[in-house]
């Protein structure tokens, strides 16, 4: 059995392969790849923030992150695949109004209206996977984020050892789908082939159905 520091010492690994593959050549400048861009950005500061607060014990937050994570994630799938360029235009031209400090911003599906969409305009594999994660692991996040029963029996037994190495592999699927999802939006689309590979060659830090 891997171990959690264990886990986090091959993801450390999995980014470095990574990352060079899709901050090294340019990305597409529509405003469409600029918009994905920035919520895939977001989703990886999340995982981040994760990994950090799993080295230094702090479980909990951690694993409210991986919904935080997922979510930057789906949107920006959908995004790429499904968002009129008429949801786009408006996206990005969003401002904080003075009067109040609020945003006023389009309106965007729930998580099961991303799903239902995405399964009609994504790559199939994608969509696949992003609607898998959901059905496993959302109920449990949901109770983290929210404070529910099983955070708070966690919270007096401690957490398993095995449970957050799941979660940690959890997060790097999702990352690692949403890492071939910036590649395509580079001008060289080649990068994405390396992307691929780096996921096939760090399985031991992935859950199963990504490491296909």
């Amino acid at each position: 059995m891997t171990g959690l520091r264990d886990v986090l010492t091959l993801t450390d690994a999995f980014e470095r392969d990574v990352l060079p593959a899709v901050n090294q050549a340019p990305f597409e400048g529509t405003p469409r790849a600029k918009l994905t861009m920035v919520f895939l950005g977001l989703a990886h500061e999340h995982w981040c923030a994760q990994r950090g607060l799993l080295d230094a014990g702090f479980n909990h937050p951690a694993i409210a992150l991986l919904r935080l994570q997922f979510e930057a994630t789906l949107k920006a799938f959908w995004i790429a695949h499904a968002a009129t360029d008429r949801w786009i235009e408006r996206m990005g031209t969003v401002r904080v109004r003075d009067s109040d400090g609020r945003v006023s911003e389009p309106d965007l599906p729930k998580v099961g209206g991303l799903l239902k969409d995405l399964e009609r305009t994504a790559p199939p594999r994608a969509a696949e996977l992003l609607a898998l994660f959901k059905s496993i692991a959302w109920r449990e996040l949901n109770s983290f984020v929210h404070g529910g029963t099983l955070a708070l029996s966690n919270l007096a037994h401690g957490m398993a050892e095995p449970f957050l190495v799941q979660m940690l592999r959890n997060a790097n699927g999702v990352w690692g789908l949403g890492m071939v999802l910036a590649a395509a939006q580079l001008t060289d689309k080649a990068q994405m082939f390396r992307v691929v590979a780096a996921q096939r060659a760090h399985r031991d830090c992935l859950p199963p159905f990504n490491a296909r």
